[in-house]
């Protein structure tokens, strides 16, 4: 079995129903206004504050937070469980999060490995 099996299997692995469950417990609706018309993403999430991230992690979020003109405090990571849709650029979560609004503002590219992507948003108080 070459590594890239082993990679593969391991992701496998956490992506069971009750893996999935746990890594994106958190459940909510985003909307985006485009056009006049609002459109609705429904979905499973999870949100991190990138400080308890890796030195990569928390230079990519400071980076982040200075080309969008805010704090590095208010920068969060965002997850979708792999069976919804993400929600675009500019949409924003409709319940309160944190003291605030969270607002999807860049994606990244899906990983090779996982197929997940991630959102950096902003979280406006």
């Amino acid at each position: 079995m070459s590594l890239l099996d082993e990679i593969r299997g391991a992701v496998a692995s956490a992506n069971t129903p009750e893996m999935l469950a746990v890594r994106f417990r958190h459940e909510g609706i985003f909307t985006k206004t485009q056009n006049g018309r609002e459109r609705e993403y429904p979905c499973r999430f999870s949100v991190r504050d990138p400080v308890k991230g890796s030195r990569d992690q928390i230079a990519a979020a400071e980076a982040f937070a200075t080309s969008q003109s805010v704090a590095f405090r208010d920068v969060r990571e965002l997850r979708v469980h792999p069976d919804h849709t993400r929600p675009p650029e500019g949409a924003v979560l409709t319940t309160p999060w944190d003291g605030g609004r969270l607002e999807v503002r860049s994606w990244s590219q899906p990983s090779d490995f996982t197929g997940q992507a991630l959102a950096l948003c902003v979280l406006r108080r």
